[in-house]
């Protein structure tokens, strides 16, 4: 698409003669309305697309002219210039090339593309699925000891295949998903987690996962998979030069928005509750001019379902690759008096859920401090997971243990058992009863009692409730969703059926509405999975897989009850997992917390800061800057005294204004990996925005963009600086002088402006203050009062994505307040509430021989350009503070932020 769209960018205007009446006409009409002068005879060269009174502003063009009368042409108004056909030619194919990169185009595509993988995906599933149910009968006929040899060997082989493909093609595809798609939707990058590898080996390992019928869901992975689909369709629409579509993060969110959305409905054939669910799991805020985006892309994708089972798959698959229960409730289902079972419902799934997501992160503790899981694990994940394959398989074997808790059924045929409209407890000749084959299922070979049915409802419900809880956590592809689902219905089928024992002709009789258990397997499947996510968009995907609404009012009572007991108990799944892992994501506030109102930002900001003034040295910027390299941008305040802040300088620049003053340095390369030149100029060709600078006219026609202009217009872009560029930075400038730190970055050999040949004069510039005439500073850093409660800050952190913001008391800086402390913060809000951290400070031996200098500029390492000998890495003490502590003569170095997410993280088996 890409060169397709730079083919009628290029194309050179023919010339057309023109008519010479109406030029003649023209120069009458100029004689009889113009006065010409002496400027009007001199001619008016053209050598640039601008004047020289037009400035450029991020990309757009404004003129400081005065517009006036006299430049308004009445006979060119009248009479526009005629359009050449190939002129015409070109307006008609960027019109085709950007009607296929509009929203709604797109939006489609994303719908087709996720429901084909869907069903591909679903069809090998119940081709593997069958075929283990066929081997296992072929083998059983032989004897039971070849039978149970089978049952576990398809399982532990299918398993390891999945377990090999993430190993070998993508690690990233290891686990759910939607964790890492909420750290990337709430701005942190992630690596490879959205790349085509990941997504071809999430694909195929899902596939043998499921299709050996381990008890996982395949909602999380799909939500992954129609993310990567999202972003994949966001950079090949972003290639294109013409008018980049998607060239910003803003229109690539909302592409990744209605990924996740599509991956639910391709779940659960629920276009409408795959929206919501999608909003809840993955944004905290969403817009809602995005919502059209979304529904489009699942409507597209319920076509292409539709259309696949009724013309491309055969019967007997068809009916298997939709999760379309459909129930044949009455329209009066309940009566009021069963209400309170409802809600006893409710408050049952929400314990039950937070003891759900404890053991997972109890499962996930033991790994780490068990000694022999945690080698088993870093040796080889494989081998762990395929020791808890063997330990389910001999759980569910169907003719041992898996007698009492139904473990020959898949989750389908167990879901389909649970909503159907029938009691399992009565006779299949009443007029309620189950259908002779639904009630073998649940009843143990030559067994005929009531209460059996009733014991493996109980045996199903605690052997997969643990089980789910360590096969989320195994190394490969795995949701939560569809497995919390089945144990709901199975919780809520198991009270129904005890109702049903207990008033066998209904609470109020005969003649009233009878007791239908499979109405409590549909409100108790809403309302744990429910729980377990936090997410309320249950109701609706409810509504939309049972085909009725006669429902509703009972699954609200018993979701909004279950949410809510589970939110004050414990975070959701997804954010358990995020904390597991510690990516650095911001977690929502649980609800009825006093103290997130209580506690104010000066108590978990950091007080020991470091700053930049007017007066400080070189020596000590130098000293600065290799101390703190995790950090972007520094505080620009007047002085010592007053602390007022002025402004923010990000290190990109001081870094440059050190290398302009003072030459290349190596002790900057030893701290950190730096990009070549070569690496960050790919990444800037690969941004769209990059020729709104350097574009220029020569002779009337554009031209592309030269090789410093490359580097200039990503520059001026705030998520690569991080600062406001004020008139005076250097990257307003133009020709060979724009971009100093883009000369830098070409040539990095090129010797800088003012290069000091003696030691004496060297040490003499080191003594010298900062010349910041030069530098951009953004005079406006989003800064909070001290007396702010976390409440508030949680909220802008949220809303605005911020990563840090300056704490100020009446315009004096005192403090910086980043993601890390209102982590630190909010660590152990669900038992202790939101309390101040517990900073451990240590000093450095690196001493300092001039705490102040004589204009009053923070303290600093003094190193001479004649020893510039350092301490090494394990003489700098970390703490929690993340900043450099300047306090009683000494230098304290942490090391601050979050954990490097862009690198693969190894505790993939924590996913959820």
């Amino acid at each position: 698409m890409a060169s397709s769209c730079r083919t009628g960018f290029f194309l050179e205007k023919e010339e057309e003669e023109e008519d010479e009446g109406q030029l003649m006409d023209y120069y009458k009409y100029r004689r009889l309305h113009d006065t010409p002068d002496d400027d009007d005879l001199e001619p008016t060269p053209s050598t640039s697309q601008y004047d020289l009174n037009t400035q450029i502003v991020d990309g757009s063009t404004s003129s400081t002219e005065p517009d006036g009368d006299e430049d308004f042409d009445p006979f060119l108004a009248d009479n526009p210039p005629q359009e050449t056909r190939r002129e015409f030619l070109t307006r008609q194919y960027r019109n085709i090339v950007h009607f296929f990169v509009e929203d709604w185009f797109l939006s489609g595509v994303l719908g087709v593309i996720t429901a084909v993988l869907s069903i591909t995906t679903d069809v090998g599933i119940e081709y593997l699925q069958h075929f283990k149910i066929v081997s296992y009968e072929y083998f059983k006929a032989t004897s039971v000891y070849s039978g149970f040899a089978a049952w576990v060997l398809f399982l532990v082989i299918c398993v390891s295949i999945a377990g090999l493909i993430c190993h070998g093609i993508s690690k990233q595809a290891v686990g759910s998903g939607i964790p890492e798609v909420k750290v990337i939707m709430a701005g942190f990058a992630m690596k490879n987690y959205l790349t085509f590898r990941t997504l071809v080996a999430k694909i195929l390992a899902l596939v043998f996962t499921l299709g050996s019928c381990l008890p996982v869901g395949k909602e999380g992975p799909f939500v992954h998979m129609g993310a990567i689909v999202a972003s994949l369709l966001s950079r090949m629409t972003s290639a294109c030069t013409y008018n980049a579509f998607f060239s910003n993060e803003g229109r690539a969110m909302e592409m990744l928005s209605s990924g996740c959305a599509v991956g639910i409905a391709c779940t659960f054939s629920a276009p409408a509750g795959g929206v919501l669910y999608g909003i809840e799991s993955t944004s905290k805020y969403f817009a809602i001019k995005n919502y059209w985006r979304a529904f489009f892309a699942t409507t597209c994708a319920a076509v292409i379902f539709r259309f696949a089972m009724a013309f491309i798959l055969p019967q007997h698959i068809a009916g298997t690759i939709t999760a379309y229960y459909q129930t044949s409730f009455p329209n009066e289902v309940f009566v009021i008096e069963e209400i309170p079972f409802f809600a006893l419902l409710g408050v049952i799934c929400g314990l039950l859920a937070a003891a759900f997501i404890w053991l997972n992160r109890q499962m996930a503790t033991l790994v780490r401090r068990n000694k022999t899981c945690r080698a088993i694990w870093t040796k080889s994940p494989i081998l762990y997971t395929a020791l808890w394959t063997v330990v389910v398989a001999v759980l569910t074997f169907p003719d041992g243990l898996g007698q009492y808790c139904g473990g020959k059924l898949t989750f389908r045929e167990a879901l389909i058992d649970f909503l159907s409209n029938c009691t399992f407890t009565l006779h299949n000749a009443a007029e309620h009863g189950c259908p002779q084959s639904v009630v073998d299922h649940w009843t143990r070979s030559g067994s005929t009692g009531q209460y059996d049915m009733v014991l493996t409802l109980a045996g199903f419900l605690i052997v997969y409730f643990f089980l789910i809880s360590v096969c989320i956590s195994l190394y490969v592809p795995s949701g939560v969703f569809v497995p919390s689902f089945v144990v709901g219905a199975a919780l809520g089928r198991l009270l129904g059926e005890l109702i049903s024992m207990w008033w066998p002709e209904g609470i109020r009789g005969m003649e009233s509405p009878q007791i239908f258990p499979g109405l409590y397997a549909v409100v108790g499947a809403a309302a744990y999975t429910g729980a377990v996510t936090h997410s309320l968009s249950l109701a609706v995907i409810v509504c939309e897989t049972t085909g009725q609404l006669c429902a509703l009012l009972p699954v609200l009572i018993a979701l909004m009850i279950a949410n809510a007991i589970c939110a004050f108990i414990s975070p959701s799944i997804y954010e358990s997992t995020i904390s597991i892992k510690g990516y650095p994501y911001l977690a929502d506030l649980p609800p009825s917390r006093i103290s997130v109102h209580t506690l104010k930002v000066e108590r978990i900001m950091v007080k020991d800061i470091i700053y930049i003034t007017k007066e400080t040295t070189y020596r000590e910027l130098r000293a600065i800057l290799l101390e703190t390299t995790n950090l972007k941008s520094y505080p620009f305040v007047t002085d010592k005294v007053s602390m007022t802040l002025l402004g923010s300088v990000s290190r990109k620049y001081l870094t440059h204004l050190l290398f302009k003053k003072l030459g290349p340095d190596d002790a900057f390369a030893s701290k950190r990996r730096s990009f070549n030149a070569s690496e960050l100029l790919h990444t800037l060709r690969n941004r769209s925005s990059t020729n709104l600078l350097g574009m220029g006219t020569r002779n009337g026609r554009e031209q592309p963009p030269s090789r410093n202009s490359w580097t200039a217009g990503i520059l001026t872009d705030r998520s690569i600086s991080g600062n406001t560029l004020l008139a005076h930075s250097p990257l307003h400038e133009n020709g060979l002088h724009s971009a100093p730190l883009a000369n830098l970055l070409m040539n990095q050999n090129e010797q800088p402006e003012a290069q000091v040949r003696t030691i004496a004069e060297r040490a003499a510039l080191f003594a010298s203050p900062l010349d910041l005439h030069g530098v951009a500073i953004d005079p406006a850093p989003f800064q909070i009062v001290k007396g702010c409660s976390l409440y508030k800050v949680h909220t802008l952190f949220s809303l605005l994505a911020l990563n840090h913001a300056y704490v100020t008391d009446k315009g004096r800086l005192v403090g910086v307040v980043a993601v890390k402390e209102l982590r630190a913060a909010l660590a152990n809000i669900y038992t202790r509430g939101a309390v101040a951290p517990r900073r451990k400070i240590g000093a450095s031996n690196i001493s300092i021989n001039n705490p102040q200098n004589g204009n009053g500029a923070p303290a600093a390492v003094a190193q001479t350009a004649i020893d510039e000998t350092r301490q090494k890495d394990d003489d700098i003490s970390s703490s929690d503070d993340g900043h450099l502590t300047i306090k009683a003569g000494h230098v304290t170095v942490s090391r601050d932020g979050p954990p490097d997410v862009a690198r693969d993280p190894d505790n993939h088996q924590f996913d959820a």
